[in-house]
């Protein structure tokens, strides 16, 4: 055994070592950082010359199965994991008196020491980290890896523009204060109550970092872990601390339900790329990565790896001063005896073994389904010109890796390309024909994952087209879903269950989708009531199908289906218990992970009180109150209005389920005006139809209130009201928007009206 003494650290002060043991073979330049459990040292392989990163547990707990199961288990979680965002694991050795992890080392600085030198980042260079970090835990996800520990010591900024997930052990080996999983100040809901960590529970501390990325400070702070573990679960989401563009984002991601999180990390990167492409341009990871550069140069050029004159270092797991653990200089593994399992003392490492490495296989049993561990999804992007026309187009698909039988993967992948190469050649030859008169165009597809699991991949697409003739004109939709045991994509009669893909199956779905039949506005002469029927699924698609773990979301093109344009594509989610019995229960029970469905359905309205459900909300109202749908939202009406049909004039409310939109009803952005109306909102409460709420907006009240058993952000802007238009200025007229929002039920209600009861009606509401 070697023994380690006290040294002089160059510039970095005296850095006291105890007696502990070294693995032979390296020679230490620098002790990266150090925790309660163990420490991380900077090495140099010696017979190859190869810089490294080696975490040791400390020997006095080698002899503790306890700490030596968590230090393994982490060693197997880095070697499940293979991604360019995750440090990548070289070897484990395990030995009587330690055991060392040894990693790359990589060239960069922690997060947590760029907000310690910044305070706060600008939303583009956040949203950077932030995807690549989400990137290194959807790998993580894909094979059944939950990190349970993000936060800004884990993440690495690299200097090769890029984030980095360190340490998949933290909790246990840096002897973190709090619960014995975690760190408080990022940790979610359920894992304060001790329920079982899942994809989603890394989505909420993720989320949690990013919003003290841009927001300078924790979302929730407090000395006492019950006060935070409180806030955590019951305090309202600070989106609106936030900038406006990411208040999305935030709101999605710190639900406090964890089914109303993107599901795993792959998805949520889907609605990152969604908000910042729409808040910051197409270029704005081009502009964070630029302005993080400038945040953490002076930072680089301090850490170990850079005064050794090899770029710069970062240290994972135990926090020190700027480093964080680090990057690869390659080839460790061919310098080192390599062995399978547990095997004996070798000559070159006396007295150790080595219990498994980059080349070898794990000693725990196998998943029993081969591809949950080799398959990895990443998404891609495809560009080029539509044969036979010169239009461009770009399209995102998922691409799955990791078989290695090559016709399994070209089914698969040629199924999750296949919207794209239908989009443009449905599309192509008449955008071509209005070009260069009305051009020029390009063709885009946008995807998105819905359920990515071990049996599962769902994904939804939506085609666009660049300088379209009508800015709110949406078009069609796709989806795919890949059973990834048998390698093919399901057809539209596999979704189903037997018998149930029929025009009678299909018009029980519809009656589930529009209870009221209100497809596009009251069934009338114009807008007939029309039952989605088998063939609208299979010839020329009308209806798409797409799956996540809580329901199946059902997109429907009801101009297709023979309403008209302004009806455009409309979005449906149906929780499983309601449709469970037409579905493909394989499939069901495939995404929900077999787990029993939970009902949602209401309880039976009280005497004398009419229930009107709108999403998750369901308000009772009492005798003369009305509701009128319109469009994609519900208007409650007060009970004075003299003629409900005619509400322009009376005091009423709006009710909006913000899963829901379309071209002419956009959802509702937290921290905002409430825009429901693609054209501008009329000033009706101000008397005022012929002006538009398109002036200068001043939000004069933010506070929270009850929405039943749930609790709202509530909100009053003073909005001036002004000629159809004019954008911004003071102007002839008034009107004060009171809005609530329930982030995770995604609930909105807005009155301009100060309709007397609303609160009441609210207070007494159910919320599912």
């Amino acid at each position: 055994m070697e023994h380690s003494r006290s040294r002089q650290d160059s510039g970095r002060g005296t850095v006291a070592l105890t007696d502990e043991w070294r693995l032979p073979g390296f020679t230490e330049l620098e002790q990266l950082g150090e925790g309660t459990f163990g420490r991380v040292v900077l090495a140099r392989q010696d017979n190859t010359g190869h810089l490294v990163a080696i975490k040791y547990l400390f020997s006095r707990f080698a002899a503790d199965p306890a700490y030596l199961t968590a230090f393994r288990q982490e060693a197997l979680a880095l070697h499940r994991v293979s991604s360019t965002h995750v440090v990548r694991l070289y070897e484990f050795f395990e030995t009587p008196q330690g055991a060392a992890i040894v990693m790359e080392a990589i060239n960069g600085v922690s997060l947590r020491a760029v907000l310690q030198a910044e305070g706060a980042l600008e939303p583009e260079a956040a949203l950077a980290v932030l995807k690549g970090s989400l990137l290194g835990l959807a790998a993580a996800h894909s094979v059944g890896v939950v990190h349970r520990d993000y936060k800004p010591g884990n993440v690495l900024v690299a200097d090769t523009g890029e984030s980095k997930l360190v340490d998949f052990g933290t909790a246990v080996l840096a002897g973190e204060l709090g619960p014995a999983v975690g760190t408080p100040a990022y940790m979610a809901p359920e894992q304060w109550a001790g329920g079982q960590a899942t994809p989603a529970t890394d989505v909420y501390a993720a989320t949690c970092v990013f919003f003290q990325c841009v927001a300078g400070h924790r979302p929730y702070q407090a000395d006492d872990t019950e006060v935070l573990r409180t806030l955590h679960e019951h305090a309202p989401i600070p989106f609106g601390e936030a900038p406006g563009p990411v208040h999305e984002i935030v709101a999605l991601g710190m639900a406090k339900d964890p089914s109303k999180r993107p599901v795993d990390a792959l998805r949520f990167v889907g609605e990152l790329e969604r908000v910042a492409r729409a808040g910051y341009g197409e270029d704005w990871e081009r502009k964070g990565w630029s302005r993080l550069a400038k945040a953490t140069g002076l930072l680089a050029a301090v850490t170990p790896l850079a005064l050794l004159g090899a770029g710069t270092a970062a240290a994972p797991g135990v926090a020190a001063g700027t480093g964080a653990v680090a990057a690869s200089t390659g080839g460790i593994a061919a310098g080192l005896k390599i062995a399978i399992g547990v095997v004996a003392a070798t000559a070159a490492v006396v007295g150790s073994v080595v219990v498994f490495s980059d080349a070898s296989t794990p000693p725990e049993s196998p998943p029993t389904t081969q591809q949950a561990v080799a398959l990895k999804v990443d998404m891609k992007n495809r560009t080029g010109t539509v044969p036979g026309t010169n239009l461009a187009y770009t399209g995102d698909y998922p691409e799955v890796a990791g078989s290695t039988d090559q016709a399994w993967l070209k089914r698969v992948n040629d199924a999750l390309t296949a919207p794209i190469d239908e989009w443009n050649r449905k599309t192509g030859p008449g955008a071509a024909k209005l070009e260069p008169e009305r051009g020029p165009y390009t063709l885009i597809t946008k995807a998105e994952v819905r359920t990515q699991n071990e049996r599962y991949l769902s994904v939804r697409y939506s085609h666009d087209l660049a300088n379209k003739p009508h800015p709110t004109w949406s078009y069609g939709r796709a989806t795919v879903t890949i059973d990834l045991k048998e390698g093919k994509a399901l057809t539209p009669a596999e979704l189903f269950a037997p018998g149930k893909f029929t025009d009678d199956g299909l018009r029980i779905l519809s009656e589930r989708i529009w209870p009221d039949r209100e497809q596009c506005g009251p069934v009338s002469t114009t807008f007939p009531y029309r039952p989605i029927k088998a063939a609208d699924l299979t010839d020329e698609r009308k209806v798409w199908l797409a799956f996540t773990p809580a329901a199946v979301e059902v997109t429907v093109n009801m101009t297709d289906l023979g309403f008209s344009t302004a009806c455009a594509v409309q979005d449906y989610s149906l929780p499983y218990d309601k449709v469970a019995e037409l579905l493909n229960p394989d499939l069901v029970a495939g995404m929900t992970g077999g787990k029993p469905l939970k009902p949602t359905s209401a309880a039976p309205p009280a005497q004398g009180l009419t229930d009107v459900t709108v999403g998750a909300l369901t308000l009772h109202l009492p005798p003369g109150w009305t509701a009128v749908p319109q469009g994609l939202e519900k208007v409650i009406v007060d009970s004075s209005c003299p003629d409900p049909k005619k509400y322009f004039n009376c005091r009423y409310f709006l009710v909006t389920d913000n899963t829901k939109e379309s071209a002419e009803q956009p959802t509702y952005r937290p921290g905002e005006l409430y825009r429901r109306s693609a054209g501008g909102r009329a000033c009706n409460a101000a008397g005022r139809k012929d002006l538009r709420q398109e002036g200068d907006a001043t939000k004069t009240i933010s506070t929270t209130a009850p929405i039943g058993t749930a609790t709202a952000t509530y909100e009053e802007w003073i909005v001036n009201c002004v000629p159809r238009g004019q954008t911004g200025g003071s102007g002839e007229a008034q009107v004060t928007q009171r809005i609530w929002f329930v982030a995770d039920r995604q609930i909105v209600v807005m009155d301009e009206w100060r309709t007397p009861g609303v609160d009441e009606l609210l207070r007494t509401a159910t919320v599912s």
